[in-house]
């Protein structure tokens, strides 16, 4: 885990500050939760249990932020969404050639179905 994707979760933590802190001795710092139990007077499972709520949370944090990132999105077949960073100039420029490849938007008509005569 990266200290960036730890400090993403930490406010969403519901855990004492030593449990972080263990936790992140062994996640972000590498050391092992043997080591990790050893500094705080505690066994390598009770390492282990503050690791996995704080994994737990990282899973749920980035659910969160794939639902946001879809959230209404009903894109058409063949397109994907994405973020883009780049140069306002460019921008502008991609905005206007996804703009000519986009479909048409309908004209406010309701399409209608054609029925099989029998």
């Amino acid at each position: 885990m990266t200290a960036a994707e730890f400090e993403a979760v930490r406010p969403l933590l519901n855990i004492s500050d030593d449990r972080i802190k263990a936790a992140r001795l062994a996640l972000v710092d590498g050391q092992t939760l043997a080591a990790v139990g050893y500094q705080f007077g505690w066994s390598r499972q009770a390492v282990g249990d503050a690791v996995n709520v704080v994994w737990k949370k990282l899973e749920d944090y980035h659910e969160a932020q794939r639902v946001t990132a879809n959230a209404g999105a009903l894109l058409p077949p063949g397109w994907e969404q994405v973020t883009l960073i780049a140069p306002s100039h460019l921008i502008a420029k991609f905005r206007s050639e996804i703009a000519q490849a986009s479909p048409p938007p309908m004209q406010g008509k309701p399409r209608t179905r054609k029925t099989k005569e029998k």
